[in-house]
């Protein structure tokens, strides 16, 4: 039998901790032995206003627990917030062993009634975030060789939900950074990967703009009704434990953690038609072949010069 994972001795930060999947993230990283730092602006589910309490909350009862916490309500969204919850808990803890990318907002908004402005306000909170928090641990992790870095996407950004654009958009480029990230932090011992999380919490009605989700007509209130009944936040916490054990070696990867069930999700390509001579012609009968994924292999990454 596996034995138990513990811990004992790391300094995890999570941000967007306050509540939901943060919280119970936070909660079991805790009970496991780490030192937390829980951060949280304390926003509404579309990213607006400000509550302190919300992280000093969560950092007190871990602590009533007889865990080690701290709370910090840095607005990760930001250069200076970033830095700032990285200069904290180094200050506190005197080392940063696994960042988790939580902090989201969210909400419902057809593509045609979208602007820039409103694509823009949901990268710097899912994209910027990674990078503000991530770009002022990089030289810590650099200089310990190690550290962990978890992103989190969504299923709205991997397979589609109806009005969820601009959510989207961000959620999957978050998947690009992950790849890069576990690319330049190989040689530092930086491990990085990205879980899409399905916990029901605040944002989802938020998210129910639409009737439509993976191209399947719902009924909003039912599909509510049931995913608050099958999708506790506490089932997705393991895998953030799992991913942040010493035992766990993986990176540049994507899970897909749901009501106790977790998968490798990848991006894959199908054998293809070859032709030296391609025409659209010569694409248009071969179609079938084009989009066959059957026998399908996963690219590595990139290299230059191969």
């Amino acid at each position: 039998m596996t034995e138990r994972i513990s811990l004992d001795g790391k300094v995890a930060v999570v941000t967007g901790a306050g509540r939901g999947l943060g919280r119970a993230y936070v909660e079991l990283l805790a009970e496991r032995g780490a030192r937390v730092v829980v951060n949280d602006l304390g926003t509404d589910v579309s990213g607006f206003g400000k509550d302190s309490t919300i992280a000093e909350q969560v950092a007190d009862l871990i602590r009533s627990r007889g865990g080690e916490a701290i709370a910090n309500d840095s607005d990760i969204s930001t250069p200076e917030g970033g830095s700032d919850l990285i200069a904290t808990t180094v200050e506190h803890f005197g080392r940063i062993d696994l960042l988790v990318n939580n902090a989201g907002i969210c909400g419902s908004q057809l593509f045609e009634d979208a602007t820039l402005d409103d694509f823009d306000h949901y990268w710097r909170v899912h994209v910027g975030g990674p990078v503000n928090t991530g770009k002022a641990a990089w030289p810590q992790m650099v200089a310990q060789r190690s550290g962990k870095i978890i992103l989190t996407t969504s299923v709205s950004g991997l397979f589609g939900i109806r009005g969820q654009a601009t959510y989207a958009a961000a959620k999957c480029a978050v998947i690009g950074l992950m790849r890069i990230l576990a690319i330049e932090g190989a040689e530092h011992g930086i491990l990085v990967n990205t879980i899409s999380p399905s916990g029901y919490t605040r944002m989802h009605p938020a998210a129910t703009g639409g009737e439509s989700v993976f191209g399947r007509t719902l009924d909003p209130a039912a599909w509510l009704k049931q995913s608050e009944a099958t999708m506790p936040v506490e089932a997705v916490a393991p895998a953030i434990v799992w991913l942040a054990s010493d035992g766990c070696s993986e990176t540049n990867r994507i899970y897909n953690v749901t009501a106790g069930f977790i998968q490798r999700i990848a991006i894959v390509t199908g054998p293809g038609f070859y032709d030296p001579h391609l025409t659209p012609e010569t694409i248009d009968e071969n179609h079938a072949k084009v989009e066959s994924i059957e026998g399908f292999s996963e690219p590595g990454p990139f290299e230059p010069g191969t």
